[in-house]
């Protein structure tokens, strides 16, 4: 476990030299934590060579994985975990950075690129949350009563984010690792993530701003972000590419992270 000091906050991070010939940052989603990037990762690394330069990080947002401490609602804030990413950048003198960002973590993504756009050089949105938060079909209450029977049931909750994941084999040990991290969450991100989204965010004026190339890869099959929202996004956002991957749901950096990977490659050799 590597730390470092985010404003007063120990934030978990991890760093893989000579990956690739780009720096890239990966923002992980809600309920989730660093080992969502590890295939994708992997397979960077197999890319690779002597010569290879770029520079890879990522790390827990405060809350999930190694970086727990939240014992009150009101320290979520989208804002303040942008600036975690912000520093864990420039902790590293880092520049001309690819930032990918996944469901909730292509919000924060969007943040931290209006917040520091001279850090970054494009934006990959990957099954995200979009500039309007997340609009609900159903009733607020009954989408909390969802997320608290998560944090009080693990079967219920494994059951959860088995779906988050097209065809995801439950009994892997790297399926089990990433339900036992879930799971060990601070107990406050398991409502509180969920009610802010669905209540305090609306960036769309601001999200017009973000002039930097864009991709917002969505999968056909995601039941947790809806298409539509992609399209949303794809409609604000001036300089962006959508991109639909059929039989895909809300994870396609974990069901198919060999082409995760070539999506992205491609659009950074832009």
């Amino acid at each position: 476990m590597t730390n470092f000091n985010s404003n007063g906050f120990n934030i978990n991070f991890e760093k893989f030299d000579n990956t690739g010939e780009n720096n890239v940052l990966f923002i992980h989603g809600n309920l989730a934590c660093n080992e969502w990037w590890y295939p994708a990762i992997e397979i960077m690394k197999g890319k690779s060579n002597s010569d290879s330069r770029g520079v890879v990080l990522t790390a827990d947002w405060r809350g999930f994985g190694e970086s727990r401490g939240l014992t009150d609602v009101q320290e979520i804030n989208f804002d303040t975990f942008a600036d975690d990413y912000i520093n864990l950048l420039e902790h590293h003198n880092l520049e001309n950075v690819h930032v990918v960002g996944h469901s909730t973590g292509g919000l924060i993504a969007m943040k931290a690129v209006l917040k520091k756009p001279e850090l970054f050089k494009s934006l990959v949105l990957l099954d995200s949350v979009g500039p309007k938060g997340i609009e609900l079909e159903i009733p607020l209450e009954n989408v909390l009563a969802h997320f608290e029977q998560m944090s009080q049931n693990r079967e219920y909750c494994m059951n959860v984010l088995a779906a988050t994941i097209e065809g995801v084999d439950v009994s892997s040990n790297y399926f089990q690792t990433l339900f036992e991290k879930t799971w060990n969450c601070d107990n406050v991100m398991w409502k509180g993530v969920i009610e802010k989204l669905c209540t305090e965010i609306d960036i769309v004026e601001q999200a017009k701003a973000l002039t930097l190339p864009t991709l917002i890869i969505h999968g056909e099959k995601d039941l947790v972000l809806p298409l539509k929202g992609a399209e949303f996004s794809h409609s604000v956002l001036p300089n962006s590419t959508l991109k639909v991957m059929p039989g895909h749901g809300h994870s396609f950096n974990v069901e198919n992270p060999a082409g995760f990977v070539e999506e992205c490659m491609a659009f950074w050799s832009n």
